[in-house]
């Protein structure tokens, strides 16, 4: 039971990480713009700099895919522990899998500096969208055992 327990924490943490790194991703982009423009608007003096949006999207990125990782380590011993089997090919489950492997791929080209700010920004307004779907959309438009929505 304390798997189950702590599957559930770690994933909703992951997803409140995610979506830090979408909204340093959307602020990256409205200062972007607004120093592209050179209209220095209201929001510009109260946005932090693109360096330090870029770092808490990175920081986000990196706590969530961690949560996320140990939440789905958790789901599938506590699926194990609690009904017999690792795996259901549940749509949720498989998911939170392609999930785990996006943000994977956009923390390591973020990290190694492959891809950073305007892309990576855009990335993870991307990868949230996959977030509200696995967390959100599956329940409504896909027979599945994770139905709590």
């Amino acid at each position: 039971m304390l798997m189950v327990i702590v599957h559930t924490v770690c994933s909703l943490l992951s997803y409140a990480a995610f979506l830090v790194g979408f909204v340093s991703g959307v602020l990256f982009l409205i200062q972007e713009r607004q120093l592209k423009r050179k209209h220095m608007g209201v929001l510009f003096r109260r946005l932090p700099a693109l360096g330090t949006l870029d770092r808490w999207n990175l920081l986000a990125i990196g706590i969530g895919f961690a949560l996320l990782t140990i939440g789905l380590v958790c789901g599938v011993w506590g699926s194990h522990r609690l009904l017999g089997v690792w795996w259901r090919w549940d749509p949720k489950e498989l998911l939170a899998v392609a999930l785990w492997g996006s943000y994977l791929v956009l923390w390591v080209v973020r990290a190694r500096a492959t891809l950073r700010g305007r892309k990576v920004a855009l990335l993870s307004i991307l990868g949230f969208t996959l977030v509200l779907f696995t967390f959100l959309g599956v329940s409504r438009w896909l027979p599945t055992w994770h139905a709590y929505l």
